[in-house]
C-alpha cells in the first residue's frame, strides 16, 4: 500500500476540476473554523471568502478554438467546454446544470464581426 503523503496530496488536488478544487477550497476552509466540539462559534461565524477560478486555462481555450466557435455562446469550466449554442441563456443553463463552480460564461464574435463600443 502506497505511503500517504503531502506530496502526493497535493498531486491528486493538482489532477482536480476547478470546481472541485473549489469545493475542497471549502470543506476545508469550514472544517478550518469549527472549534474542537465541531461546532462554529458566533465569533467566527464571518462569510468565507469565495475563491477564484483561474482564468488562465479559460483563455487558453478560447485563444485556441475562437475560429470554431466563432458565433456563439460558451460556457467554461477551467479548459473544459460545458456548452455551446446560440443563445446565452442555454447555455447558461447548461452551465447551471453541469454544476460547474463559478463557470465563464461568454460570446465569440466572428472575425468579421465589428467590435461594439457602446452607446
Amino acid at each position: 500500500m502506497a505511503e500517504i503523503t503531502v506530496e502526493t496530496i497535493l498531486e491528486q488536488i493538482g489532477q482536480l476540476s476547478a470546481s472541485e478544487r473549489a469545493k475542497l477550497y471549502k470543506m476545508l476552509a469550514s472544517e478550518a473554523i469549527k472549534p474542537a466540539n465541531g461546532t462554529i462559534s458566533s465569533k467566527s461565524s464571518k462569510p468565507l471568502p469565495i475563491p477564484v477560478p483561474d482564468p488562465e486555462p479559460s483563455r487558453r481555450w478560447m485563444t485556441a478554438h475562437r475560429a470554431e466557435y466563432a458565433g456563439q455562446w460558451i460556457a467554461l469550466d477551467g479548459d473544459r467546454l460545458i456548452a455551446s449554442g446560440a443563445t446565452e441563456t442555454e447555455v447558461a443553463d447548461a452551465a447551471e446544470a453541469d454544476g460547474a463552480y463559478l463557470p465563464l460564461i461568454g460570446y465569440i464574435p466572428p472575425p468579421d464581426e465589428p467590435t461594439f463600443i457602446g452607446l
